[in-house]
């Protein structure tokens, strides 16, 4: 690769495992890492809809909402691997 600035980028790709069930926790493990899940965590999961959202807003707020865990169970596991 030639040296342009991103070789920084090729080193780390290739310290992560084969079947690449790292990279989750490569990804969260980082101080930015851990900001970008608790930014994510506060603004869909620890927020409500009002009273009068509709069922469309209900149903994509709820896949965000699981979006969100099922990407903290992939860092979480693969931290425990």
């Amino acid at each position: 690769m030639d040296d342009n600035g991103w070789d920084w980028f090729e080193a780390e790709n290739e310290t992560l495992s084969e079947n690449g069930s790292d990279h989750w926790q490569a990804c969260f493990d980082s101080d930015a890492g851990a900001k970008v899940l608790a930014d994510l965590e506060r603004h869909f999961l620890h927020t409500a809809l009002g009273p009068d959202a509709s069922t469309a807003a209900i149903w994509m707020r709820e896949g965000k909402r699981a979006l969100v865990l099922q990407i903290k169970r992939l860092a979480e596991r693969s931290a425990a691997d």
